[in-house]
């Protein structure tokens, strides 16, 4: 009696090299279809996500930059200052219109070309969406450079605001004084001065309202030029000022 043996079907041994290629495609596109392409086409959005964060905080400094540099507090600053300011709250407004380039402005598709293939549909869409990325954040990198350049002209405006005071504002005009402090007047201005009671120059207009009248007197009315006096209130009779 003989026995009949079929050996087992080796598939490897009659496929092609191509053939075990395509077969060995067909397994594993679909998984990196659903898994490594489908993160690397959410890293545009993800891209996109991260510039629309950094729009909201540039747009929240912008707009309390803008409120704490008031025309107010920087009416009675100096020139250099007050550009100091503008300059600060341009960048971050050119900075905020950066970002927003970033999140909403669409990307140019330079590649038109039509795919036959699953290898050639595989790369055509990898390359687009790294190139997308990569444009995205390209444009955040010069938007955080003009945030960062924003950051330090801000924080040298503030520091200049604080160290330095506003100059005082001033008003061409004359003090009268009483009689009694006449000889007071001729003892720290000048016996002329004295004699009339009355003291010409710029008078510091805050002072007005403070115990001490603060006025510092024209070319030839003292003795001493240059020099500021402060007239007590109480002594003082009248006050003429003009801001014109």
């Amino acid at each position: 009696m003989t026995e009949n043996r079929t050996a087992p079907e080796n598939t490897s041994r009659d496929l092609s090299p191509r053939e075990e290629y395509e077969h060995t495609l067909d397994t594993v596109v679909t998984p990196l279809s659903e898994a490594y392409y489908s993160q690397l086409v959410q890293s545009v959005s993800s891209a996109r996500g991260r510039a629309q964060a950094a729009q909201s905080t540039i747009t929240l400094f912008a707009g309390g930059l803008m409120a704490a540099l008031t025309i107010t507090a920087l009416a009675d600053r100096p020139l250099p200052t007050q550009g100091l300011a503008i300059g600060a709250v341009a960048l971050w407004l050119i900075a905020a219109v950066l970002y927003l380039r970033a999140v909403a402005a669409p990307i140019p598709d330079d590649e038109d070309s039509f795919v036959t293939t699953r290898e050639e549909l595989v790369r055509s869409v990898r390359n687009k969406v790294r190139q997308e990325a990569e444009e995205i954040d390209k444009r955040q990198r010069k938007a955080n450079l003009v945030a960062a350049v924003a950051v330090a002209l801000s924080l040298a405006t503030f520091t200049v605001l604080i160290v330095t005071d506003p100059p005082p504002g001033t008003a061409p005009g004359s003090v009268v004084v009483e009689s009694r402090f006449r000889s007071v007047l001729s003892t720290v201005c000048s016996a002329k001065t004295g004699a009339t009671g009355s003291v010409r120059g710029s008078i510091v207009k805050g002072s007005l309202k403070t115990p001490f009248i603060e006025i510092k007197p024209a070319r030839g009315v003292c003795t001493t030029d240059g020099a500021t006096l402060q007239l007590p209130r109480g002594k003082v009779k009248a006050v003429r000022w003009s801001d014109g």
